[in-house]
């Protein structure tokens, strides 16, 4: 290694100097007050995990915690927000989910699972003591509906959707937002949940041929829960008015 490439320790601390200053003066920069104490939000998000129990009333444990893991997802959300006071807020949020998986056994034949969730929640938002009217950190929480239906298919025949319980649970998020104008911010939350939904599906017949095998199909109702078990980290846009 020559001495170029060694960077000294009086060059490091002018970097970091200088990147503080930048963030310093972009936290610091004029910025008149919101027009409004209305905001609409529209986000894309990131679910890292979920599975489905396939069978949560078997009287068998081992078959109770028995899961198809379907894995991460993307979110679609908007929401509103009502400023009540100056470091407190209400917000409507509403959330679609969709996950899928598929897997091969021996001979090829394939199976499918999945969900589709859509989510309705209520929450009341806390600005932290040290924001800005530029750049704001929030906690909050509250409760939501959740209703879903399961994907599910062997060798392409589908299971239809015969009946699905909705679901109440609660969350917690974090977030913080950046004003860019008068009415535009960046906003960036991460959402911890765990909602579990139960959903009834049915083969529409009893066995199906595929690659030489026979698969027999349960072609009276069968119950499965669906759980987002992971954290959903989302960034957006919001329009204050």
């Amino acid at each position: 290694m020559t001495r170029a490439d060694v960077k000294s320790p009086r060059v490091k601390s002018a970097g970091t100097a200088l990147l503080r200053g930048l963030f310093l003066f972009l936290l610091t920069l004029p910025l008149h007050a919101q027009t409004g104490d209305h905001s609409i939000a529209l986000s894309v998000g990131y679910l890292d995990a979920s599975q489905i129990f396939l069978y949560p009333q078997s009287s068998d444990p081992v078959l109770r915690d028995e899961t198809a893991d379907i894995g991460s997802s993307f979110c679609y959300a908007g929401g509103y927000r009502f400023n009540l006071y100056p470091s407190i807020a209400v917000q409507l949020h509403a959330e679609y989910v969709s996950g899928r998986s598929s897997r091969s056994d021996q001979v090829g034949t394939v199976e499918k699972n999945g969900f589709d969730v859509w989510l309705l929640e209520a929450n009341a938002v806390f600005t932290l003591p040290f924001s800005t009217r530029r750049f704001q950190m929030y906690v909050g929480g509250g409760g939501g509906m959740y209703l879903g239906r399961r994907i599910h298919s062997i060798a392409g025949v589908s299971a239809e959707t015969v009946s699905s319980t909705p679901a109440v649970g609660i969350h917690v998020l974090v977030g913080a937002e950046y004003m860019l104008t008068e009415h535009l911010a960046v906003r960036a939350d991460i959402i911890f949940r765990d909602p579990q939904i139960s959903a009834e599906n049915r083969f529409p017949q009893e066995r199906v041929l595929s690659n030489g095998v026979e698969y027999p199909l349960r072609d009276e109702p069968f119950r499965s829960h669906i759980n987002l078990n992971g954290n959903v980290y989302s960034l957006g846009w919001s329009w204050y008015f």
